[in-house]
Formats: C-alpha cells, structure tokens, sequence
C-alpha cells in the first residue's frame, strides 16, 4: 500500500512542475507574437532605405519567423529571421538565415506563401541580427550580420 501513497504524494509535486513549463511556454510564445506584432511593418530610414518586416511561417525550417527585406539604392537583401526566446527568458535571439538559391525567392514579399514551401537545404545560417521596437511602437533600429545600427521610422 505504500506505492500508491508515494505515488498519490507526487502527483501535485508533477502537476506543478507541468503547469510551470507550460506557463513558460505560453509567456514564450505570447513575447515572440508581441514582437512580431509590434516590428511589423513597413520602415523608413533617414537615408531613403525601406525596411520591411512581415511575420511568416516557414514550419519546415522554422515554428518562429518574421521574413525581413531592406531595399536602398544598392539593392534589395531579404532574410528570414528565426525568433527564439534566449536562456535568460528575456531577450529573443534573432538567428538570420539567407537563401541558397536568392533567385528562386525573390518575390517573397508579395508571395508569402511561397514560405510553405521553404525547406531547410533553401537556407543557411548567416549569423544575428538585432531589431529593437521602440515603447511607442513608431520606430526601430536595426542591424544584421555585424552592421552597425540603423534608424527605421513607421512609414
């Protein structure tokens, strides 16, 4: 009889112990969408740059992404940015992938689905990126694979 008394002892013990991840899974999930939600958008730079930003799913590569374009006169580069919530709980890694095949995804933006059919061999890593909102939610600043920062405003 004292199996079933232990076993009965540490089943609030297991519960909490669920309840707690699942919890934190939650506050993850609901930080990365806050993020998502709040860069969004399209952006504008002092210098004339337009910066892009538009959540994605990718599922085959990534469960947490946001595709991020920046077109100034030198160009159009788009990168599929892997949201993850770092160790510390609080800040999100930002995980910058480039495309293999930049010619076969150049119409992303205007085809998002095309994400679907993104698989991992489509994509490398290509080091951080670091996008901060700003509290009032009308700019970001912005840099990718050692860049210095730049200004972004709502357009």
């Amino acid at each position: 009889m004292t199996f079933p008394r232990r076993t009965a002892a540490l089943l609030p013990l297991l519960a909490f112990a669920l309840a707690a991840c699942v919890t934190q899974e939650v506050k993850n999930r609901a930080t990365l969408e806050e993020f998502k939600q709040a860069s969004a958008g399209t952006w504008q730079s002092a210098s004339g740059a337009e910066l892009t930003i538009v959540p994605v799913r990718a599922r085959m590569v990534t469960d947490e992404a946001v595709y991020v374009e920046r077109r100034d006169d030198n160009g159009v580069v788009g990168r599929l940015l892997n949201l993850q919530i770092a160790p510390d709980g609080k800040t999100i890694v930002q995980r910058a992938l480039t495309f293999t095949q930049e010619g076969q995804w150049r119409n992303l933006r205007e085809q998002p689905e095309l994400f679907t059919a993104l698989l991992p061999k489509d994509v490398r890593p290509a080091g951080t990126c670091d996008i901060r909102v700003s509290a009032d939610q009308n700019s970001v600043t912005y840099s990718c694979g050692g860049s210095s920062p730049e200004a972004f405003t709502r357009k």
